[in-house]
């Protein structure tokens, strides 16, 4: 363990120094800070996109662009935190708005920030942001900076003893978002595992259902980006972006660019394609400009086990009004 926490090299002093000198100087606290929020706004809206190729949340997404519009305006760190705040809270409630009733969740924006994860979505965001945090933290321990000294992150107060941490988390929560989403529309996660414990007050999770959750979101770090010239995983794009922080920092770069690489968020709608062509009336095919002839072709590939469908039928499934994709409800 310790091993693999501590850095691979003596760490350099020149680093740390310029560290804490940057957290004492406000002007290189806003700028090492509005990048990390620009950079996680971009990838908050991204996601609302993804979402919003499946949900009806246009009006949430617009009203979230408004709040991340104010960023420009931002003078000061405290600024950036306020506006976060805003587009925060407009981002759990379009999040939120596409979760059934049945699990309770009402999003992030709560005075304990769903430390004790009273519903199943709060509980396997924790989840997954603890995954990361232990990403983010190992990075940060291989380059060598300091992760208690931040910019965007207090260094002294609630959930800030590791402010680094925190701050490089900031532009990968889309990781665990995506992967919470994915998990209870696919069926990966649903109500029966998860259990409520009366003593505390929490959900905790099955163990096989625990297991099945880590290997999706082991998938999602894995899937990676094109940075430069290789592919990266995401595990190694947050040690990059610690390692761009450091050269910034010691002055080797005048640039810091956290929103870079940019996820590749694409539906995949095998799954969803066939159950609507499976329940597809003759009625909402017609409709649809699918004649009677290519919904039957159309059903018995599908039972078949083949989900092919043309490009054109697929604009045309698009056009009408897709069901729910969380099949318990």
């Amino acid at each position: 363990m310790i091993s693999s926490i501590l850095p691979p090299a003596p760490v350099k002093a020149d680093l740390r120094a310029a560290q804490i000198k940057a957290s004492e100087d406000s002007k290189a606290k806003f700028s090492i800070a509005n990048a990390i929020v620009r950079a996680k706004f971009a990838r908050s809206l991204q996601v609302l996109d993804w979402l919003a190729q499946r949900y009806d949340i246009e009006k949430q997404v617009r009203l979230t662009k408004h709040e991340a519009f104010r960023l420009s305006k931002a003078c000061s760190v405290l600024d950036l935190r306020t506006v976060e705040g805003r587009v925060a809270l407009r981002y759990w409630q379009a999040y939120a708005s596409v979760v059934p009733e049945c699990f309770d969740f009402h999003g992030r924006m709560t005075t304990s920030h769903q430390n004790n994860a009273s519903d199943p979505v709060n509980l396997a965001l924790n989840y997954a942001y603890g995954v990361l945090e232990g990403e983010c933290r190992a990075a940060i321990n291989t380059v060598g900076l300091e992760p208690s000294v931040g910019s965007l992150h207090e260094t002294s107060g609630y959930q800030t003893k590791q402010s680094l941490v925190y701050d490089l988390q900031e532009p990968f929560r889309w990781i665990a978002d995506v992967t919470v989403m994915d998990a209870f529309e696919s069926g990966v996660l649903d109500l029966p595992d998860f259990f409520f414990t009366g003593d505390d007050y929490r959900y905790c999770f099955e163990t096989e259902a625990k297991r099945r959750f880590l290997d999706l979101l082991r998938e999602q770090f894995n899937v990676g980006a094109r940075y430069g010239g290789p592919v990266l995983k995401w595990d190694t794009v947050i040690e990059q972006k610690a390692v761009e922080l450091g050269r910034y920092l010691v002055g080797r770069t005048g640039k810091l660019n956290f929103s870079d690489p940019s996820p590749q968020l694409i539906r995949t709608d095998d799954r969803e394609i066939r159950r609507r062509i499976l329940g597809l009336t003759q009625h909402e095919a017609r409709r649809a400009g699918i004649g009677k002839s290519s919904l039957h072709y159309m059903r018995r590939k599908v039972r078949s086990g083949h989900s092919e469908v043309y490009s054109k039928v697929r604009e045309r499934l698009h056009m009408i009004q897709p069901p729910s994709y969380w099949t318990r409800v």
